[in-house]
């Protein structure tokens, strides 16, 4: 049997938007919190898709996707601004303000990323785009559902061998006294 190219090209974008999203989901789902390297890698890669938009003749090259892959840059710069330790109405408005500012734009972020790396998305047919999204939005789902029921699969164990700090719900396993005891 062929391999159909329009079929590869959405099976790896399906593989490598669904895995990061899998991640992010089940971190939020076990952690309540999206980890500061998967924000600051999401910045990085936004920022040389921005740079290189500039530079080259690649996408985006419209105003709106380069003002898009700019709002990690902007988290960046308020979240430094921001005193992390502040307990003030202005220190938290800001902190919500750049949560909200981040949760709003983290699916055109994906969207621009998605395009401006692999412009074959584009030119997909539809039926393919919409599977790269159902895979995406299912495994993000899925991953939130298996980091919020980890005590089902996963022990404290697991969380420990990894380096990650233990989730409130993870249970012992041989060798970890269960931390909710």
């Amino acid at each position: 049997m062929e391999t159909n190219p329009t079929d590869r090209a959405a099976l790896l974008i399906a593989v490598a938007t669904a895995s990061g999203a899998f991640m992010l989901g089940f971190n939020f789902g076990a952690f309540d919190v999206i980890f500061f390297d998967a924000l600051l890698s999401i910045w990085v890669v936004a920022t040389i898709v921005l740079v290189a938009s500039f530079l080259t003749n690649l996408p985006p090259r419209g105003w709106f996707g380069r003002l898009i892959l700019l709002t990690p840059s902007v988290w960046i710069i308020l979240a430094w601004i921001a005193d992390p330790a502040g307990e003030d109405a202005a220190s938290d408005a800001l902190y919500v303000f750049t949560l909200v500012l981040m949760l709003i734009t983290l699916p055109f972020i994906a969207w621009v990323l998605v395009s401006a790396i692999n412009p074959d998305f584009l030119v997909l047919p539809r039926p393919n785009r919409v599977a790269i999204l159902a895979a995406l939005v299912v495994f993000a789902l899925a991953g939130f559902a298996m980091g919020a029921r980890n005590d089902v699969f996963l022990n404290c164990d697991d969380f420990k061998v990894s380096g990650n700090d233990l989730p409130a719900n993870c249970v012992s396993g041989p060798n970890t006294p269960n931390p909710n005891e």
